[in-house]
């Protein structure tokens, strides 16, 4: 029960945060003119109050459908970052240490491209394929009332990738460094067999909460994503009809699901510790 609570205290605590910050601009254009604001502000916090005529007033026919959209294509980065950086960790552990340096090499260097160059390879590696062979890989943008998912989450998901990996060669040789996988060697198991099954229940504890910062990464880019490939989601539309209203539905549409997915997770990994869940 005391989890719970503080649970939901940061629950609360961050949406007030969200709720405050999303008024501000009636200050800053209240500063700028020489005024102070503070009765249009007290106002704007109030303005979720009732639910259902905020939402009535704000939730436009379509919103709903924007920050699904959005968060279909944040997740499903998400999800094909971190399985392609542990299977390529793996590989690269698997590998002999002149080898393994190279790959890193190789993997630290494309982490310095910018995230705009990427796209924009990646949308002329499509045209280019498309002039010369005649076959259509994917479209570049969206058109009309479709929606694009393969080149966005393909784009969306290689820096974060590349920064998953690195910090899970970190980890893992980190861990393949301890003591209990010398024993695991020395009891003859196979390369292999440490890697997943002793080293990376142990490695994916550390992978997780650091791919924290890898997904507020992935939300800055988000935007310039939807911006380069027209995509319908909610950064764009918040763009088209920026508000404190619609600043407060949009920040929240992703608080509130990455807020639960790690939340959860931390739960799950807390608990599986304090149940004697490694191998050491």
């Amino acid at each position: 029960m005391k989890g719970f609570s503080k649970w939901l205290l940061q629950l609360v605590v961050g949406f007030i945060g969200i709720l405050l910050i999303s008024g501000l601009p009636i200050l800053i254009m209240g500063f700028q003119q020489g005024e102070f604001r503070w009765k249009e502000y007290g106002e704007h916090l109030v303005i979720l109050f009732p639910l259902s005529d905020f939402l009535d007033a704000n939730y436009g026919p379509h919103i709903g459908q924007y920050i699904i959209y959005s968060l279909e294509i944040l997740f499903l980065a998400l999800i094909v970052a971190t399985g392609l950086a542990i299977l390529f960790t793996i590989l690269t552990m698997l590998c002999k240490e002149r080898t393994r340096q190279r790959i890193k090499t190789v993997f630290f260097f494309l982490e310095s491209l910018p995230d705009i160059l990427i796209i924009l390879l990646v949308q002329l590696t499509v045209i280019m394929i498309h002039k010369n062979t005649g076959i259509f890989v994917s479209k570049i943008a969206v058109t009309g009332g479709e929606k694009l998912y393969f080149l966005p989450v393909f784009c969306l998901m290689i820096l974060p990738m590349i920064q998953l990996y690195r910090l899970s060669m970190l980890t893992f040789e980190a861990e393949e460094r301890k003591m209990y996988v010398e024993l695991a060697k020395s009891l003859g198991f196979k390369k292999l067999i440490i890697l997943l099954v002793h080293i990376f229940r142990n490695a994916i504890i550390s992978i997780f909460f650091q791919s924290k910062k890898t997904m507020w990464f992935m939300l800055s880019n988000l935007f310039i994503l939807e911006l380069m490939f027209n995509m319908p989601g909610i950064m764009l539309h918040l763009r088209d009809n920026i508000s404190g209203e619609v600043f407060l539905i949009t920040v929240c549409s992703f608080f509130l699901p990455v807020f639960l997915l790690y939340s959860f997770g931390e739960w799950y990994f807390v608990r599986r510790l304090n149940r004697g869940g490694a191998f050491e």
